[in-house]
């Protein structure tokens, strides 16, 4: 399996997984133009791909979307909670018509080609949100953003991976000392919010697989974190817990040199 952050943070997310015989982008946050131009500076066409998987209806996480499949047919896949607001996002824009959603079930694995993707539920303030494990047979990726807090559920699918894309979304001390409206930032602190760099550090201390070989730190916040600060957070959690995966900090701007598992 072959993985490529294309762009991650607050201003956009979108994720290229191949395996299983499919070529695949979880979410489509940045504009269409931006996607074409970033998966071409990767090396992939945005034709023919398989399925874009949607996490939640957020902007940073859909904004390109209608646009890219209008022009690129590419097949969508989400639950029906994102999907209805996806769909009512789009009519309200007016720019691009709603994708055709191919539906699924929160929890319930499917497949895509050689794939199983199995979509985890999550606490984050949307419709439906959810972060997505997938598996070839060989190895398993869990791609886990936009959480809240660590649930059950989330700890149970990360414990499995062999490779993660983790939210280490803000440093609660720069957070707190942010200048922000208190509503914001007990929004982003909060259960439906995003993952601290500490509660990402405590999420891999206590769940993650011994097998672990790849970790990307995700949805860093740019006003209330540093990259150099979440990975040393990181850095210290992993050599704790005796692990020794590849370690990543994604970017808002430019794409991750791929990661293969």
């Amino acid at each position: 399996m072959r993985i490529c952050v294309l762009a991650s943070g607050s201003k956009g997310n979108a994720t290229y997984v191949e395996g299983g015989g499919v070529r695949l982008l979880i979410d489509a946050g940045i504009s269409c133009r931006d996607l074409e131009k970033r998966l071409a500076a990767v090396g992939e066409s945005p034709d023919g791909l398989d399925g874009i998987l949607i996490t939640h209806e957020h902007i940073d996480h859909v904004r390109g979307l209608a646009r890219f499949v209008d022009r690129h047919g590419t097949p969508v896949f989400a639950n029906e909670g994102t999907a209805a607001v996806v769909e009512r996002q789009c009519r309200l824009e007016g720019k691009s018509p709603p994708p055709d959603f191919t539906l699924f079930e929160s929890r319930v694995p499917f497949a895509l080609g050689g794939l199983t993707v199995t979509p985890v539920r999550t606490s984050h303030d949307t419709a439906e949100p959810v972060a997505y494990t997938l598996d070839d047979g060989a190895a398993r990726l869990g791609y886990f953003t936009d959480l809240g807090f660590v649930s059950g559920e989330v700890a149970a699918a990360l414990a499995a991976c062999d490779a993660l894309v983790l939210e280490s979304n803000h440093d609660l001390t720069m957070l707190r000392e942010s200048g922000r409206p208190f509503a914001l930032i007990s929004r982003i602190a909060g259960d439906s919010g995003h993952l601290s760099n500490d509660q990402a550090c405590e999420a891999i201390a206590r769940c993650a697989s011994p097998n672990l070989r790849a970790l990307v730190l995700a949805h860093l916040s740019e006003e209330c974190n540093q990259p150099a600060v979440a990975r040393a957070c990181m850095a210290r959690a992993l050599k704790a817990r005796g692990l020794a995966p590849a370690l990543a900090v994604a970017e808002q701007s430019v794409p991750l040199p791929f990661l293969e598992v």
